[in-house]
């Protein structure tokens, strides 16, 4: 960063503090490493002695000097060296645009803080020689890199192009991008389902519920706020409603990726008969991550897309649709920051391979557990696994490329059977002791499942932090 425009964000800090000071309310988690010596020197001894005006009911009076003394904090840390969030695109606020802008800072303080600690983590639960075979494979990639894999949507035919720079993306430690992502759901959807199950199957990419959830308004709303809710969808609705040329209503299994904030996630619609009046909703996140409001969403996605089949304009609010049950699986989790994405590609082959153990016996406690969709090296692996798949694409071809994919897998699958420690887990007994402790899920089957997500996402019982 230049002196001049160091120079300038400070002026333009101290310029509008005073303004800016609930906006930067968030700035209290942040932990600002700078010796006492310094910052007793930096920061005016007027802050302590100065009067507030009066705050919001959100903000205590505590809140905001704790604002302000941050924010000298980061005035003195921008003189002293810049700084990790010293991006002027998160300090430029707008006065009409703040609620976003705080959220969009909040989100990146806590992304920057997880990006620092993933290397490390990943070594920890990541087997060396898996990784060094990763690795080992950018040998036999070129800089041109290209594969185009092309397939038929509907009426159309349509390309996923993926690059030298996407394959790289295959590398530890980082994300999976949306070209990886699409790719390999259509390559699932088209090369390794049957016909009779890709007829009943559609996959969305990655961008429909981006443009159909707007995340950053969906989060300056309540969880039962329904009408801004269904303001936000039909406004959203708009952009996407051309976006499909297939008939949707006659499909079976609808499975929409979600990108969250720098995380991925997987919601599946299942139609059990002729309408989704009568359809089930399974989320599954490797974090244990669930918005009400985006399986809401959903729920209106395909109650409009049911009207619009049947010319009807029966309101959201009075269908049956509004009523389906959304369940949150207990699955696989995983275990550092980065691999998110493979755990989004593994729950949807997973789940194509064999639909129904994921749609059986949602009703009692136990019917949630679905810890055995896949063996833990499968996850493990996938990187791997589709690194090698696309470098014989280009190699080898398509049709012997598949061959030899399908059979690594299953290798891996037949290899990890008999083995239970290849399968996350929760100890039944500790479980049961919680509960004990807890006397207070007897004969409340919902109940019960709420505190098994409580304790499963616990990270205290996640063995594989032990």
């Amino acid at each position: 960063m230049s002196e001049q425009k160091q120079s300038n964000i400070i002026n333009y800090l101290q310029q509008y503090k005073q303004s800016y000071q609930n906006a930067f309310k968030i700035l209290e988690e942040v932990d600002f490493e700078i010796p006492e010596e310094e910052v007793k020197q930096k920061i005016p001894k007027q802050i302590e002695d100065q009067k507030q005006p009066i705050e919001p009911k959100f903000i205590s009076q505590a809140d905001t000097k704790r604002a302000l003394e941050n924010f000298d904090k980061l005035i003195c840390q921008l003189q002293l060296v810049t700084p990790l969030y010293s991006d002027p695109k998160y300090l430029n606020f707008e006065s009409n645009d703040r609620t976003k802008r705080q959220t969009q800072l909040k989100h990146q303080q806590m992304w920057d803080q997880i990006k620092q600690q993933q290397k490390e983590r990943f070594a920890k639960f990541q087997d060396e020689a898996i990784l060094e075979r990763i690795l080992d494979l950018d040998s036999q990639l070129k800089e041109d890199y290209e594969y185009n894999f092309q397939f038929s949507n509907g009426t159309q035919k349509k390309t996923i192009q993926i690059k030298y720079h996407d394959v790289l993306k295959l590398n530890p430690p980082n994300y999976l991008n949306d070209g990886i992502i699409n790719f390999y759901l259509k390559f699932i959807e088209f090369e390794l389902l049957d016909e009779s199950l890709r007829s009943r199957t559609y996959i969305f990419n990655t961008y429909f519920v981006e443009k159909l959830c707007p995340f950053d308004k969906l989060q300056t709303i309540q969880q039962n706020d329904n009408h801004r809710i269904n303001e936000i969808f039909k406004q959203s609705y708009e952009h996407v409603k051309r976006w499909v040329k297939e008939d949707l209503t006659e499909k079976d299994y609808l499975l929409f990726p979600v990108n969250l904030p720098e995380h991925w996630s997987l919601l599946i619609a299942h139609k059990q008969s002729k309408s989704f009046s009568d359809s089930i909703i399974i989320y599954l996140d490797s974090f244990g991550i669930i918005d009400q409001k985006l399986v809401t969403i959903i729920k209106m996605y395909l109650h409009k897309m049911q009207c619009d089949k049947i010319q009807s304009d029966i309101n959201y609010n009075d269908s049956p649709i509004k009523q389906i049950p959304a369940y949150q699986l207990l699955v696989p989790r995983q275990v550092n920051y980065v691999d998110c994405g493979a755990f989004l590609l593994e729950y949807a082959e997973s789940f194509l391979s064999n639909p129904n153990y994921l749609l059986s016996d949602f009703e009692s406690p136990e019917g949630i557990y679905k810890l055995k969709l896949f063996p833990r090296t499968l996850v493990n692996k996938k990187r791997l696994l589709m690194k090698q798949l696309l470098i014989e694409l280009v190699e080898v071809g398509k049709e012997q490329a598949l061959v030899n994919y399908k059979q690594r897998r299953q290798e891996i699958i037949e290899s990890c059977y008999l083995n239970e420690d290849e399968y996350d887990k929760i100890d039944q007994d500790l479980f049961k002791e919680f509960l004990n402790q807890k006397n207070q899920a007897n004969g409340n089957s919902e109940l019960q499942r709420n505190m098994l997500l409580d304790f499963y996402m616990n990270p205290q019982q996640n063995y594989y932090e032990q």
